[in-house]
């Protein structure tokens, strides 16, 4: 090939062409950049406090026109904002960037080292007074999630809120109630036993004054203790279904 005239002679100009194009797109693209820059950034859904201050840190450092900008590295920066579960960017011709952000409805305090949403996802995030507190084995997050909207439409009835759950490493579910009610419901039937306190806890409020624990593991009743300063004890009090 080498002592081919006529097949330098093609290569060449190949090169020369290929040069000639990647010099033609340098030079466009850098054009079209400094003619379409990004004018508005605009990010929706940031509702959080964190999350407001994450983004007016963020928008600044955002660099490039229309066409380089890197969606997909700006899709990963954002999301990994606090209280960030899913973020959408979109470009808008001439020179708009759109960020839509969903941010996570947390539910509650994971085993005190983050918060739970109520798609039961784990964040990073520090819990408030007030806020309540889940305990549970790692895994179960979906499905105490799940178990805990349960649980407080049951109760919503008694005008009482899920302050408390725990579940133990042999899967039996605690759920301590508004007025430090703890109701023990075991490892099985959690929800017709709930359905059944209640049921029965006006009455043995109305009876016995205020109650401290409750375990709702017996077949057709329940075992209570009364607070210590309602002046009454009772233990393994037996509750039948009418």
């Amino acid at each position: 090939m080498w002592d081919n005239p006529d097949a330098l002679n093609r290569i060449t100009r190949l090169i020369l062409a290929a040069t000639l194009l990647f010099a033609l797109w340098t030079g466009g693209r850098a054009a079209l950049e400094a003619w379409f820059p990004f004018r508005q950034i605009t990010v929706e859904g940031a509702e959080h406090p964190e999350t407001r201050q994450a983004v007016r840190t963020l928008a600044p450092r955002l660099t490039g026109g229309f066409f380089s900008l890197d969606l997909k590295g700006i899709h990963v920066a954002f999301e990994q904002l606090p209280w960030v579960r899913h973020a959408d960017v979109r470009r808008l011709w001439p020179g708009r960037l759109v960020v839509h952000l969903e941010e996570h409805r947390a539910a509650a305090a994971w085993n005190d080292r983050a918060l739970l949403d109520t798609h039961g996802e784990v964040f990073e995030g520090a819990a408030w007074r007030g806020v309540p507190r889940f305990y549970a084995p790692e895994g179960m997050e979906r499905e105490v999630a799940r178990r805990y909207g349960e649980f407080a439409r049951i109760v919503a009835p008694l005008d009482m809120r899920v302050e408390q759950l725990v579940v133990s490493a042999r899967q039996s579910w605690r759920v301590r109630l508004t007025g430090g009610v703890s109701v023990e419901l075991g490892r099985e039937k959690l929800n017709e036993r709930l359905h059944r306190f209640a049921r029965f806890y006006p009455k043995a409020v109305a009876a016995v004054g205020p109650i401290l624990r409750v375990d709702m593991r017996y077949p057709n009743g329940f075992a209570g203790e009364a607070h210590p300063g309602a002046g009454a004890t009772v233990e393994a009090k037996r509750a039948t279904q009418a």
